[in-house]
């Protein structure tokens, strides 16, 4: 039995593999083998056995045998002589001298380098900017795009999303030279993604190195706010401040007035009395359609590269002289006092002539009666 054994053991390989593991084999040929989970007797003295049983995990390297299982979320990224090769999620086993497994890539991020390969994952409301041999190309949002080989090179997202910056507090004079002090904000977008990467925005870095480029639309929101200050500027140049009520003085007038910036008469010809109404007086720098040749005049340049302003709003505009803003302030409180005491006295006319015609009417109808009664 001894002797048995020891000519058993010789001839024969046993081996048991639990489940989820693998075996790995050397046979007389130098083959690589895997061994798949159970009890294995195998009838040769040539085939021996590579350390123990591995679980099925990850990457599993036998030679020139390979094992990956690619996780749900992942993309395995391999080289097969010099050529990239990309594996789906799943389990993939071969046998090749030459296909290298290197890594599991996750693909939550918008941008995934493999080899000479770029996967971009594009959101809604942005553009991708690429390069394919030094011909622009914009990818569309919503969807996933592979750039397929290496001069085909991501640049920049682009948002189109509407953007909202508050413009510089600038120093303008008004037609009548006096100097303000004016704050507001702008809002734009970009309408052409095309039209505003080539004429605009930076693409390519001075080094000439690729991932040098800065991400954001630095170049571009300055081009765009440059423009809308002077637009701003030369819209101030033509309005005349002093005709105009200061915006706080306006306010108090229309609390204490129940025609705040109106007047109306009412004027007799030839017998007929018609209705009078003066125009408005308000103050343009607040008007939102007065300000729509402002806008006008900045879509002008900005739509040369791809921009569309869709407003400029003034959120303050106080002349720097304190001493004249006090001045007019005061005038347009006193305009809206003299503008209360008329309405008032005109409230007062109205109410005694109804009072007279009343009266008169009543004296008619009482020698109406008297004379009837005669």
């Amino acid at each position: 039995p001894v002797v048995g054994y020891a000519i058993y053991s010789c001839f024969h390989t046993e081996m048991f593999v639990p489940a989820g593991h693998v075996g790995l084999l050397l046979d007389d040929k130098m083959n690589y083998l895997f061994a798949q989970p159970g009890m294995h007797n195998i009838a040769s003295m040539f085939v021996q056995r590579v350390g123990n049983p591995v679980p099925i995990r990850g990457h599993i390297q036998h030679g020139n045998r390979t094992i990956v299982v690619v996780e749900q979320g992942y993309i395995g990224y391999a080289i097969d002589n010099g050529q990239p090769v990309l594996l789906p999620p799943g389990l993939h086993v071969w046998t090749s001298e030459s296909l290298d497994f290197l890594r599991a890539v996750p693909l939550n991020d918008h941008i995934i380098a493999l080899g000479p390969y770029t996967l971009l994952t594009v959101d809604e409301g942005y553009a991708a900017v690429t390069q394919n041999n030094g011909k622009q190309m914009v990818l569309k949002g919503g969807e996933t795009h592979l750039l397929n080989h290496k001069n085909w090179k991501f640049e920049k997202f682009m948002t189109l999303k509407i953007q909202t910056d508050d413009l510089q507090k600038i120093n303008a004079t008004s037609a009548d030279n006096i100097e303000m002090m004016v704050t507001s904000t702008l809002n734009w977008k970009i309408f052409d993604v095309n039209i505003a990467a080539t004429m605009a925005a930076e693409t390519m870095a001075s080094s000439g190195k690729a991932g040098e480029v800065s991400a954001d639309i630095t170049k571009l929101r300055k081009d765009v706010l440059k423009q809308a200050i002077a637009s701003l500027a030369g819209f101030i140049g033509g309005v005349n401040y002093s005709n105009t009520f200061h915006m706080s003085a306006a306010n108090q007038a229309e609390k204490t007035s129940t025609i705040p910036m109106a007047k109306a008469e009412l004027v007799s010809t030839g017998g007929e009395t018609k209705h009078v109404e003066e125009e408005f007086l308000d103050n343009p720098l607040y008007n939102p359609e007065k300000m729509e040749g402002a806008v006008a005049h900045a879509n002008r340049v900005t739509r040369n590269y791809g921009v569309e302003v869709l407003s400029i709003n003034i959120i303050s505009a106080t002349p720097v002289d304190k001493e004249l803003t006090r001045a007019l302030a005061s005038g347009a409180v006193a305009s809206a006092e003299a503008l209360q005491m008329e309405t008032q006295a005109r409230g007062q006319a109205r109410a005694a002539t109804i009072e007279a015609e009343a009266s008169a009417a009543k004296a008619k109808i009482e020698a109406k009666g008297i004379a009837e009664s005669d």
